[in-house]
């Protein structure tokens, strides 16, 4: 999702040219965010293993066809100067400190943004000398537009809650969400709790501890990007979304969402959405460090009341 903003960009800035997208291990790219970026991405290589043995390695890369630009996202420098040298081009950009090994440099200079996305999407002024642009959102089917809009029907103020990730030490204690639930329903609006694998089976918790609530748990048998295309529909019904250091707060953000971010270990300067209105919450700011728990309640639902008027 981080890449979005840089494939729109690179689409607009070379309309006339296919778009590879390789990667040396396994890509979302090649399955349930497929559908999304099918406009985008003409082909995706996946386990293209683009690392190892500098000789095999570079017999793979030179097996590989020409191409007029290459866009190396990775950051290890011997990798990416085999890349370089290995492949060929008329072209290539990397985001390596001060755009070393990049044929050219942004128009600002050789500081290489911090953030993720922007570090990406800097390389297309690279190659073209002018900005980029990044604009537009992913965008739900009809399909799952009128699914969604048959959930959560016209009327009320719905704000989305995203409590899980992969990665314990990321998530806002759900109690916490839970009280967070309790104060935006009276407060008018409608809590939206979207529940997937990651969270277990909490789904009776968190009807219990907040009522007014509703609860969207993910089909386990629908298609990767079946559900990821209704997971948007649902997210554009929203006002705000609440959520941790997590995928759906990318995806949501990508699909146009403003997005209250939860930041414990993590660092938001890297890593937070690329929504259309992006608050922060840090762990740090409250005298917790890293440990996100010491986020309080109160300061999260006053960020979300915020954005929601928005």
């Amino acid at each position: 999702m981080l890449k979005a903003p840089f494939l729109r960009a690179l689409r607009r800035a070379f309309p006339k040219h296919e778009v590879w997208w390789i990667a040396t291990h396994q890509s979302s790219m090649e399955d349930e965010c497929r559908p999304m970026f099918e406009k985008d991405v003409a082909r995706v290589i996946t386990h293209a293993a683009l690392d190892g043995p500098t000789g095999p390695l570079l017999k793979r890369l030179r097996a590989l066809p020409p191409f007029e630009r290459v866009f190396d996202s990775r950051t290890k420098i011997s990798t990416v100067a085999l890349a370089r040298f290995g492949l060929r081009h008329r072209g290539f950009y990397a985001c390596l400190p001060g755009y070393i090994l990049c044929d050219g440099h942004p128009p600002a200079g050789r500081n290489r943004p911090r953030h993720i996305a922007e570090r990406m999407l800097s390389l297309v002024p690279c190659a073209t000398g002018r900005p980029a642009d990044a604009s537009g959102r992913l965008e739900a089917s009809a399909v799952s537009r009128a699914e969604a809009l048959r959930r959560l029907p016209g009327g009320p103020t719905y704000v989305g809650v995203a409590p899980g990730s992969r990665q314990a030490n990321k998530n806002w204690p759900l109690e916490n969400y839970a009280e967070a639930a309790r104060a935006l329903v009276a407060r008018g609006v409608i809590p939206v709790f979207l529940l997937g694998p990651q969270e277990g089976d909490v789904e009776t918790q968190v009807r219990a501890a907040a009522p007014g609530a509703i609860v969207l748990r993910a089909d386990p048998a629908a298609a990767a990007g079946d559900g990821l295309d209704l997971l948007i529909a649902e997210g554009q019904r929203f006002s705000v979304l609440l959520a941790n250091d997590n995928g759906v707060g990318h995806l949501l953000g990508a699909a146009g969402v403003p997005v209250v971010s939860l930041f414990g270990p993590t660092d938001p300067a890297r890593w937070a959405p690329v929504a259309p209105a992006n608050a922060i919450l840090k762990a740090s700011d409250f005298g917790g460090g890293e440990a996100i728990e010491a986020i309080p309640v109160g300061p999260v639902v006053d960020a979300v009341m915020a954005m929601a008027r928005r």
